[in-house]
């Protein structure tokens, strides 16, 4: 009797630990939010001070890499870009918040003359469809970045605009609805 509750105690064990390993596994091809810091002063692109300053109304962590695929879309979440049009490699990645809130103001201040492109979920889009339709000098591009493209189809449809722009301050009217998703890059004109 001894023996065989031994073997059950055992048996209960050894379930118990497979269950909780095969539960880790699981979790592991979940897509949650691992929030990320922004990138530590040493990791920010080089020349960035030379080029952008941005402000964002209400203020929310954000931080700058290069675009290219694999690159981190927002700091609160593990998308990254797959896609990405030729005009926009190797630009400076604005790296934000994957929802902001209704009322995000940015302001962008450019220290030289860049290509700004601003892209933003097709649906998921803050009010940005309508504020761009209305903003001058800011063209429709035909061509947008994709993002999280083998798990659904939510990255897949961006719009994107794009300004020539010189050095001076450039306001973006804040959204007048929820869940803004959108990047920002920029090209120094000299590339």
């Amino acid at each position: 009797m001894k023996k065989n509750m031994g073997m059950v105690f055992i048996l209960a064990l050894v379930l118990a630990q497979s269950f909780l390993f095969v539960s880790g596994c699981a979790s592991l091809g979940t897509r949650q939010a691992r929030p990320k810091s922004p990138l530590p002063k040493e990791k920010v692109p080089r020349g960035i001070e030379e080029l952008v300053k941005i402000k964002v109304t209400p203020e929310f962590n954000f931080g700058f890499d290069r675009m290219r695929p694999g690159v981190l879309q927002h700091l609160d979440r593990q998308y990254t870009y797959d896609v990405v049009p030729p005009e926009l490699m190797n630009g400076l990645l604005f790296q934000g918040i994957h929802r902001p809130p209704k009322g995000t103001a940015i302001e962008i201040e450019l220290l030289a003359p860049a290509k700004i492109y601003f892209f933003f979920h097709h649906r998921e889009d803050g009010g940005y469809t309508d504020i761009f339709s209305k903003l001058k000098g800011w063209k429709r591009s035909a061509m947008f970045p994709q993002y999280d493209i083998h798990h659904g189809d939510h990255g897949l449809n961006m719009v994107m605009y794009q300004l020539e722009a010189d050095a001076g301050i450039y306001a973006i009217a804040p959204t007048t609805k929820d869940r803004a998703c959108f990047s920002i890059v920029f090209q120094p004109k000299n590339r």
